[in-house]
């Protein structure tokens, strides 16, 4: 007979403590396979059970396989090959992976979040819980919340010059969601053109995706026409407001010759990617291709993790008319990947004007930044021996040195100092040497004392004196 203890005091219901006790005595091998275990009435009289409590525990047993039954003949210990149990308690969790700290970080491009209105974020969020209705749990559309599309489009209109119903956008966790999504759309026969220098996330992810992609380099103006024209592509990548890591801004003409391009065969887009348009110090942000482009041929891309914080990964897209009716079509079985809690938050972010109040604070502390940056560069010994290429835009800038060190030479030995920092080449997909001895400074964030710690290292490293 089996030897079960029960504790009736137990919080644990008896058919489970029953289940647990015959399961571990299978495992420990005390009932021997194939040996045949007692009626459900036996055991329930040996136990002084009810035969509801075997019959309960004998079912969870089957059901997992620990034993099986033959008709009119009971239950038997099924045969267990090479079950292993854990010994002891698991171990702790250490982590395996470490963000290295830096003393100047002039790489993340990372915003100061103590300037985030965190107070008026979590007012938000509590109020969507309390005033939302039985929507905010509901399936969210495949698209995104129509609340949060609206003000999207609104904001687009009002900030950006752009025309959009809410109907063309596409809300997604992450630019590079809707990157993979729009790869699918458009198809394994696309060929796509990115910039070079370029971002090297965009490259990374056509890459990934086994997409057919051609960099092309870009002149003073942009991506180059010709090199275009001749490449063979059918869509091309760029960010015309603001070029990373270059920081140039597509004018006009080139903007036109784009146009003229795409509008020029069937089947061909720009995708624009207008990551962080709103950050523009002086005068105000260049409008979109998309504002001037009358036969939808563009395809909008930006993220609120710039302009908000990196944490709400909260990207959309605009598609034109005739690729989201095939979205639609082809694709609208993807769930939305933004819970609709976030998404209600955010709208009424913008909707309360705080997004715009909050991009306006920033564009003023990312100008003292920079300024701060560029002063310390002027009043060093560097400033002979180095030239800023200043755009007023964005989070960054570039700064040419006069050195012989190659860049990995360069960044080792900042590193080295406690400061992280990228060099232009690291983003050329092939060798242009014109791009060499230029560090990319992401200023946001930097200190006082940051930037002069910085100065009097690179100074060093490159033995630089008044």
């Amino acid at each position: 007979m089996l030897t079960v203890n029960l504790d009736r005091n137990s919080p644990t219901s008896l058919y489970l403590q029953l289940y647990e006790s015959v399961k571990n005595q299978i495992i420990r091998k005390e009932l021997a396979p194939d040996s045949l275990l007692p009626s459900k009435r036996t055991l329930a009289m040996h136990l002084g059970i009810s035969v509801k409590t075997v019959e309960n525990a004998y079912a969870q047993l089957l059901l997992e396989g620990y034993i099986y039954s033959k008709e009119k003949r009971g239950f038997f210990v099924n045969t267990l090959e090479d079950y292993r149990t854990r010994k002891g308690p698991a171990p702790a969790y250490v982590s395996h992976y470490k963000e290295d700290s830096y003393l100047v970080d002039l790489k993340s491009n990372k915003h100061a979040l103590s300037e985030f209105p965190v107070s008026t974020w979590c007012r938000l969020m509590r109020e969507t819980l309390s005033y939302q209705d039985a929507s905010l749990f509901d399936t969210v559309p495949f698209h995104g919340v129509a609340r949060l599309r609206v003000a999207i489009a609104q904001y687009l209109h009002d900030f950006r010059g752009m025309d959009v119903s809410p109907d063309q956008i596409i809300v997604g966790a992450g630019t590079e969601y809707l990157y993979t999504r729009l790869i699918q759309l458009l198809g394994p026969d696309a060929r796509y053109a990115i910039e070079d220098p370029g971002y090297n996330r965009i490259r990374a992810i056509y890459k990934s995706n086994g997409v057919s992609y051609a960099a092309i380099p870009v002149d003073s103006d942009g991506i180059r026409m010709d090199l275009l024209a001749d490449s063979g592509c059918n869509i091309v990548h760029i960010s015309p407001a603001h070029h990373f890591p270059l920081g140039l801004v597509t004018p006009i003409n080139r903007r036109l010759e784009l146009l003229q391009w795409v509008n020029s065969a069937p089947g061909r887009y720009i995708i624009e990617d207008d990551y962080d348009s709103e950050y523009r110090y002086r005068g105000i942000a260049a409008a979109p291709i998309y504002s001037i482009d009358i036969r939808s041929k563009v395809i909008y891309m930006n993220t609120f993790s710039k302009s908000v914080a990196p944490a709400v990964r909260i990207s959309y897209m605009v598609l034109p008319e005739i690729l989201m009716e095939k979205y639609i079509a082809t694709m609208n079985f993807y769930s939305c990947t933004v819970s609709s809690f976030e998404q209600y938050t955010l709208a009424s972010f913008i909707e309360k004007g705080h997004l715009e109040r909050y991009i306006n604070r920033m564009k003023r502390r990312g100008a003292a930044q920079r300024d701060l940056l560029l002063h310390a560069i002027e009043q060093s010994p560097l400033s002979a021996h180095a030239r800023v290429l200043d755009d007023t835009a964005g989070s960054h800038f570039l700064l040419k040195l006069d050195t012989r060190m190659t860049d990995a030479e360069l960044t080792t030995r900042l590193k080295e100092r406690q400061i992280l920092v990228s060099c232009l080449s690291e983003f050329c997909e092939h060798s242009m040497p014109e791009y060499a001895s230029t560090l990319i400074l992401n200023y946001s964030g930097i200190t006082e004392k940051q930037a002069k710690y910085f100065m009097e290292q690179i100074c060093d490293i490159l033995s630089v004196s008044r």
